[in-house]
């Protein structure tokens, strides 16, 4: 369990830095780049990242989850992502030209044309990170990825102020993934040779192919709103949505994803010993939504504050998207680790059959709210991702027996904590909305503080899975103090 939560602990130290490298860069951006040029840059790579899903091909889940890996099979792996990569960029850079006449912006092109080099770059690391996964070496990886969020958040920012536009947002990409890739080769190097051997690239592409579909459709999912809303309203439209879901998907990125490899690997690992998974899973499920659900319950009540001075007053209008953005990740995060469990347990095609099923609901919900305005594709969104939740908690019961009701039972846990956090924060709207960033700062700082204090009484008065972990924690760290 120790190394668990060693492994954990660089996940999240990993996750929480680039996140506040992304956060701080942001902050300059959004006061160096306009509402259309920050459309030009999420619609070219709201493309690019449809078909970047292909480009790894499942690599890293068949890595950590395949039973007897050799060094055949490392390096069938290494050919499937070398071909991949450099396949797919040639792809994209056939594409720039015609999906920039189609939004009827050159800026488009010249991104996605950008973008396609960091397909080339991606074998580099994929399959060094993918065995440091497997063998829950998570110090390594937190290095690896914290540098390229350094160069993403430095290269931006200063690309910004050189005036390149939407293209320093671009170049950064790519500077960002020749890190990755030197790094990881540096810090874990592997046979990177070729394989033609058929047995051994057949097995990487009966993992690879169904994870690459999960991906695809996640990504498809992930994109929709933009690529809908830069063509039936504006490109400002597509900025503005961006930055709300970047915000919204803070409790994904740094509570739900951050663990996600971890708990990848722990299932996987669980599984190849015939360990039961349902109990690990239910309290990992508590855990992420005590922490996750108060994040964004707290981003929900101080939206006004955080988006005058994350954004500026030029972005407002990402106020409302955010809060129905907050309510749909809510709901995504009742069963964000479902996907690792099934995967752990071989169960990818549930993934696939859930997501597939999922794919028109959340299509027709899109174009319908695309047609309305920004405001209800936000809406939208919550009603497509309670479609989704629930298919794969259905999955869920059918591969383990998990009932739909124990899978709630670490929502009902966490109510009490997310309601004391909810209400400590609540007292700052008593002041009303802010009108200067100082003000915003005043109203962050005190409901902030008063939302945390809440949440953590009402979490240490209970009896929830989260406390316990935390004790643990304190209890290491006390004889240094």
């Amino acid at each position: 369990m120790s190394s668990i939560r060693t492994a954990l602990a660089y996940s999240y130290f990993e996750k929480y830095g680039a996140y506040l490298l992304a956060l701080g860069s942001t902050v300059i951006i959004s006061r160096l780049l306009g509402p259309e040029e920050i459309g030009v840059f999420a619609v070219g790579m709201a493309l690019v990242g449809l078909i970047a899903v292909v480009r790894e091909f499942g690599v890293s889940t068949y890595v950590v989850q395949e039973q007897d890996l050799n060094d055949e099979l490392i390096r069938a792996a290494f050919t499937v992502t070398v071909g991949l990569g450099f396949g797919l960029a040639l792809i994209v850079l056939a594409m720039a030209v015609p999906v920039g006449r189609f939004y009827g912006n050159e800026d488009v092109t010249t991104v996605i044309a950008i973008l396609s080099l960091s397909f080339a770059l991606t074998p580099l690391g994929s399959v060094s990170q993918s065995l440091l996964t497997r063998e829950l070496r998570f110090k390594p990886l937190a290095w690896i990825r914290l540098s390229q969020a350094l160069v993403l958040a430095v290269g931006s920012v200063v690309m910004a102020m050189l005036g390149w536009g939407p293209q320093s947002l671009a170049w950064a990409a790519v500077l960002a993934s020749l890190t990755n890739g030197l790094l990881s080769i540096a810090l874990r190097p592997h046979p990177m040779k070729f394989v033609f051997a058929r047995p051994a690239l057949k097995r990487v592409i009966s993992v690879g192919g169904p994870v690459t579909a999960i991906g695809i459709i996640d990504d498809l999912v992930n994109s929709m709103p933009e690529l809908l809303l830069g063509r039936m309203q504006s490109l400002s439209s597509a900025g503005l949505f961006s930055r709300a879901k970047g915000l919204s998907s803070m409790a994904h990125q740094l509570i739900a994803r951050a663990a996600g490899p971890v708990f990848l690997a722990v299932f996987a690992e669980r599984q190849r010993n015939a360990t039961p998974l349902a109990p690990i899973y239910a309290k990992a499920t508590a855990c992420v939504l005590a922490a996750g659900w108060s994040g964004l319950a707290l981003l929900a009540v101080l939206a006004d504050s955080v988006v005058l001075v994350l954004f500026g007053a030029d972005w407002l209008a990402v106020i409302p998207l955010l809060r129905w953005l907050c309510v749909s990740a809510a709901i995504g995060l009742l069963t964000s680790g479902a996907h690792h469990l099934l995967l752990a347990a071989g169960g990818v095609n549930d993934v696939v059959r859930a997501k597939l099923i999922a794919l028109p609901m959340h299509a027709l919900a899109l174009l319908a709210g695309g047609t309305l305005g920004v405001v209800w594709m936000a809406i939208a969104m919550v009603f497509s991702t309670t479609f989704a939740s629930v298919l794969l908690a259905l999955a869920v019961r059918k591969r383990f027996g998990i009932t739909l009701r124990q899978q709630l039972l670490p929502a009902v846990a966490s109510l009490p904590v997310v309601l004391a956090c909810s209400a400590g924060a609540s007292v700052t709207l008593l002041a009303g909305a802010p009108s200067t960033v100082s003000q915003a700062m005043l109203l962050l700082a005190l409901g902030g503080s008063l939302g945390g204090a809440l949440g953590l009484l009402g979490l240490f008065l209970g009896a929830h899975p989260l406390k316990a972990e935390l004790l643990t924690l304190l209890a290491r760290f006390r004889p240094q103090l």
